[in-house]
């Protein structure tokens, strides 16, 4: 029974160990080892103007489509309005706010000098943004998330005012608020 496998073994030994492919079969094998790159790169240039075009065209369309629903067309035709940057100028709030920064700044001093210091430090802060989103608003008047960030730095600013009145309260033993 061995004496066939051995006969095998014996003429695959017997095979050359390499074999040249026929001179007209090696571009083919070749291709197939090795293939062409094509120059793809005219094909990417025109797909991507084709995107470009496409998305030109759609963004057109929409900013011209008529308005579909009265409350859009009220949107654009509505103008800018202007904007007030003021404080309110009701006389109950300005006396209130008078009277907090009032209270403020005396209470302030009761506060440790570290404590002041970050508090004063803090109050700049706010009012640097104050001022940096007021100089924005200028240029973009309408600007929704400007006036959000104005409104939310003079609240903080309050809150800082209040924050200062209500817990030095305990050491003068009372409340003046």
């Amino acid at each position: 029974m061995n004496e066939p496998v051995d006969e095998l073994q014996a003429r695959l030994r017997a095979l050359p160990r390499e074999i040249q492919p026929r001179q007209d079969l090696w571009p083919r094998i070749e291709g197939a080892i090795r293939p062409r790159r094509a120059a793809r790169w005219p094909l990417a240039l025109a797909a991507g103007i084709a995107v470009a075009g496409v998305a030109i065209v759609l963004a057109w369309k929409t900013l011209q489509a008529p308005a579909t629903s009265p409350a859009l067309a009220a949107l654009r035709a509505a103008p800018v309005t202007a904007v007030s940057f003021a404080p309110p100028q009701q006389a109950g709030y300005r006396q209130a706010r008078s009277q907090l920064e009032q209270l403020f700044r005396q209470r302030l001093s009761l506060l440790q000098p570290q404590t002041r210091e970050r508090i004063e430090a803090n109050l700049k802060i706010i009012d640097q943004a104050d001022d940096d989103i007021r100089r924005a608003l200028e240029s973009d008047p309408a600007s929704p998330l400007l006036l959000q960030q104005l409104q939310s730095t003079q609240q903080q600013e309050l809150d800082l005012y209040t924050d200062v009145v209500r817990n030095t309260e305990p050491a003068l033993g009372g409340s003046s608020l």
